[in-house]
């Protein structure tokens, strides 16, 4: 068998394209790493936020006085600024806030996040008596790591209307992140919420409470496959880590601290993420998601020595943690130690067959980097499923294609 690296095709061939009504998403420039900020870095950004919105609210009020100063000559004006058509252009202000939502929960399934809230933020402004809007916006500001902020527009919603089911299961998803159980299941109990109160149940080990509200909800549903496998786990009283992985939120850790530093390394400023998670530490030496944090934000910097034993230590505390067993294989990787850090993706991928988070991505690009296309397929099919816009992961994935004959020794 030829061993030596396959000539290019001569011609492209696409085994999956991107949607063509779509700009393709920027490669990801895995070199480009921020040096260390100033010290005082986390101190300005919040003086800014705070500046920024007391400049908000100035401006705002300067805003309302001036229409009130306006508004009889508003009347006066003729037809096309009467009652009427002030109706008109509240209502076309809706209609413009409703496509902005759509457009945004579209971006957000792509994992485009940050698109996603700038849209919600605009829907918020055309229609700021929807509810669904602040909802909506709620949600945008929890998957940017901006808890406070999410926390205030779910509140918004639930005041312009009082039990809205997106508000409170956000509000309720939001408490039980932070780890405040309790606030978490009265938000869903108000909600009417039964299958995110027996997700709450089950992640508590109370498999019969969490069964008393799958019953029905299985009898209603009986092809959904997430709703089956959970009243099993509730039948049977055993949680096993892949269903819990699908359940638990997406973590953030115990001090604001840590939420600042997730925020931050999702903004690649991994320096001062790496300073935000050591300001965390400082106050709870064994939270778990602020040590994979700190790990991952040293391990972005190339500092793979500092990182490992970051991971290390969050694995000793919770040995089947995700973001730490595979912030461990990639410095298994870059330490040349490449099949123990495949080793340890493996497991991962066993202990959590969803994908939800680092294992197939790993396995994926070390497979493609040591030429064994055929293993590299299996697992970039995987990423494109979880994220079908990946324009890197799909060119990869038909390079593999292209190259399944090929296999290296490794």
């Amino acid at each position: 068998m030829n061993r030596s690296k396959p000539a290019p095709a001569k011609r492209p061939f696409h085994l999956v394209r991107g949607d063509g009504s779509q700009d393709p998403l920027e490669a990801e420039k895995l070199d480009r790493f921020l040096l260390d900020p100033d010290p005082l870095l986390i101190a300005s950004l919040r003086k800014e936020d705070q500046d920024r919105r007391r400049r908000k609210a100035t401006w705002g009020l300067a805003l309302v006085l001036g229409l009130a100063a306006s508004v009889p000559f508003l009347w006066r004006l003729g037809p096309s600024h009467s009652p009427a058509g002030l109706t008109g252009k509240v209502a076309s202000d809706q209609e413009k806030g409703l496509l902005l939502l759509d457009k945004g929960r579209k971006l957000l399934e792509e994992g485009r996040d940050d698109e996603a809230l700038a849209d919600f933020s605009l829907a918020v402004r055309r229609a700021p008596d929807l509810a669904d809007a602040w909802a909506d916006l709620g949600t945008g500001q929890s998957s940017n790591y901006q808890s406070e902020l999410a926390e205030r527009a779910y509140h918004r919603a639930l005041t312009l209307e009082p039990g809205n089911r997106k508000a409170l299961h956000g509000l309720g998803n939001l408490y039980l992140r932070r780890g405040e159980e309790r606030k978490a299941e009265a938000a869903f109990a108000q909600g009417g919420l039964d299958q995110q109160l027996a997700r709450l149940y089950l992640l508590q080990g109370k498999f019969r409470q969490a069964e008393v509200r799958l019953v029905p909800l299985r009898a209603e549903s009986p092809d959904d496959e997430l709703i089956y496998r959970m009243e099993e786990a509730a039948r049977l009283g055993i949680l096993d880590p892949a269903l819990r992985s699908l359940l638990e939120p997406e973590p953030i850790g115990r001090t604001p601290w840590a939420e600042l530093g997730w925020r931050l390394s999702k903004q690649k400023q991994y320096g001062a993420a790496a300073a935000a998670f050591a300001k965390s530490l400082a106050e709870i030496p064994d939270d778990v998601n602020a040590l994979s944090g700190m790990g991952r934000s040293l391990l972005a910097q190339n500092r793979t020595a500092e990182a490992r034993p970051y991971f290390e230590r969050a694995l000793g505390l919770d040995g089947d943690h995700v973001l730490s067993l595979d912030g461990l294989a990639y410095c298994l990787k870059n330490e040349g130690r490449v099949d123990e850090a495949i080793a340890v993706w493996q497991r991962l991928s066993q202990l959590y067959p969803g994908g939800k988070y680092g294992a197939p991505e790993g396995l994926a690009w070390t497979y493609y980097e040591n030429r064994n296309y055929r293993q590299a397929a299996v697992y970039f099919a995987r990423l494109v499923k979880i994220n079908p816009h990946d324009s890197r992961v799909i060119d990869a994935l038909n390079v593999a294609v292209q190259n399944l004959g090929f296999t290296s020794p490794r």
